[in-house]
């Protein structure tokens, strides 16, 4: 497939079809320089897009629904100001305003929030940790990655916590039980031969009981390591679901690890499972990643900034909510956008931070899209475009609050002068966000059978990522931009089996300009 190559004065034109081409250079302070001093507070739930990415590097196309949001934007590092609001959770909304490709207005919001907090001057508190490992699946090589990443997850351990090893098939068997971290012989997990069948349920809640119980005080935690399958005992979803939220209302984090060939529903059950507590879902691509996630694993403490945390993003006269995107709990009611989290938490990883296959995290946040109401462009410039109130519950047990409303330069739905995108804070947000719906956009058109639009996806966002890279080259952006490539290769090639044509290059590209997504060149 051809690729393209323009020079930045034919991307102006080209993009947007502006008629001049000007520079506005943007410098925000603590954004398009690196912050120290200030971490981004994370969001439980799936931290990358490994199942879609496996997709794509087999050649194949993926379903629209293995494109987790939430995971997407945790593998996209992005900077945020200077935690220095006076809280421990800091509240940072920011605007952007751009054309449509289309020449259609595309006003969006974004909330994000870090904190002043180090991690590492925190007192852990002990743990009683336990692994819950799925030996169901014949994969001896990841039973024996899994073996290893036991040993090191309990050499991370400290000298006042605790571990428990539940390994479960047909049935969930406790191989320890409430033991001390230092060395001593353990029974390997997969030693036992199964009948490859899984029961979910009952390894959490075997897990659940261990750590939840534990009359010494100890934070408990589930670390679930699974193939997803949940084909023994209970197998209904929404019990198990049920069942791991129970534990995490209680207090106890749950995080998951995904290994093999998931479907796309075991993918999704896990996910859900990693989203209730103060944990993770992480889905390993081969053996070496799966050892490197249990690494990290070992070399991670979750503490709890905020409970009980709220924020809704009410938009000003002349603008309702559209599309939200980013956050698995954000809703829309009665015109405002909410995110609601029962815990916000900051990680501290001890040792060199992973940063090979997108897991840098730092990008989550929720995004809200503002429509200009027919005539609200008589408003006039420079009035409010959204505002949000915030409400958490502090560690020290006080309510917090924060509030603030976030002025359009413009005029409700009035496109920037020479068609240049316009942004109150940084630029990487949106550019990412950008990137996530051309990837959506794509698989939407293949799986409704439009081949021309969905391959005309890539070359309509060709001249706003290039212009991108060439002011400020990124390496997530670039990342996706190869993803988008990749799998508009694997769609070509699918659509011309499909139809049957000699010459897969040969199709028909047409640009889905009416698509939604904004013309983001910098």
């Amino acid at each position: 497939m051809g690729r393209w190559s323009y020079s930045i004065a034919l991307v102006l034109l080209a993009a947007c079809g502006a008629e001049e081409a000007g520079v506005v250079t943007t410098t925000v302070p603590g954004v398009d320089e690196p912050v120290t001093g200030s971490r981004t507070v994370s969001q439980g739930g799936p931290q990358d897009i490994a199942v879609f990415r496996g997709i794509v590097a087999r050649g194949e196309v993926p379903a629209p629904e293995t494109l987790d949001p939430v995971g997407f934007f945790a593998e996209h590092a992005v900077d945020l100001p200077l935690a220095d609001c006076g809280e421990d959770v800091c509240i940072h909304p920011s605007l952007a305003v751009a054309p449509r490709f289309n020449g259609d207005n595309w006003t969006m919001a974004f909330i994000a929030m870090n904190t002043p907090v180090d991690p590492t001057t925190l007192e852990r508190p002990p743990v009683h940790l336990a692994v819950a490992v799925d030996v169901s699946s014949d994969d001896p090589a990841a039973i024996a990655t899994i073996n290893e990443g036991l040993g090191v997850i309990a050499r991370g351990l400290g000298v006042d916590d605790r571990l428990s090893v539940i390994e479960y098939a047909n049935t969930a068997r406790v191989l320890v039980e409430d033991a001390s971290p230092e060395p001593s012989p353990m029974a390997p997990v997969g030693a036992t031969p199964t009948d490859f069948a899984a029961d979910l349920y009952g390894a959490l809640a075997t897990a659940g009981r261990l750590v939840d119980g534990d009359a010494t005080g100890r934070a408990g935690r589930i670390l679930l390591i699974s193939s997803g399958a949940a084909s023994a005992g209970i197998t209904d979803e929404a019990r198990i679901v049920n069942l791991a939220e129970s534990y995490a209302r209680a207090g106890v984090a749950i995080s998951v690890v995904g290994f093999g060939d998931l479907s796309a529903r075991e993918a999704a059950l896990l996910s859900e499972l990693g989203d209730l507590g103060a944990g993770t879902f992480s889905l390993a691509e081969d053996d070496g990643d799966l050892a490197q996630i249990l690494d990290n694993q070992a070399r991670t403490s979750l503490f709890p900034l905020a409970t009980d945390f709220s924020v809704a993003i009410t938009p000003s006269e002349g603008y309702r909510v559209g599309r939200v995107w980013g956050a698995r709990r954000g809703t829309v009611k009665d015109g405002v956008a909410f995110l609601d989290s029962p815990a916000l938490f900051v990680g501290h990883r001890t040792g060199a931070s992973d940063t090979s296959r997108g897991r840098r995290g730092g990008g989550g946040g929720l995004f809200v899209e503002l429509i200009a109401e027919d005539g609200a462009e008589s408003l006039g410039p420079s009035l409010p475009a959204f505002s949000y109130e915030a409400s958490w519950i502090a560690n020290d047990g006080a309510p917090r609050t924060a509030t603030a409303a976030v002025v359009n330069p413009l005029a409700p739905g009035q496109n920037p002068v020479d068609m240049w995108p316009e942004f109150s804070a940084g630029e990487k947000p949106f550019m990412m966000l950008n990137m996530f719906l051309a990837l959506r956009t794509a698989v939407d058109l293949y799986a409704a059978g439009d081949c021309a639009r969905s391959r005309g996806v890539e070359e309509m966002m060709a001249p706003s990522v290039e212009a991108y890279q060439a002011r400020l080259p990124d390496e997530d952006i670039g990342a996706d931009w190869i993803l988008l490539q990749d799998l508009t290769d694997n769609i070509t090639q699918k659509c011309g089996e499909a139809l049957g044509v000699e010459d897969p290059e040969a199709q028909t590209i047409v640009r889905p300009v009416d698509s939604g997504i904004g013309c983001m060149f910098i």
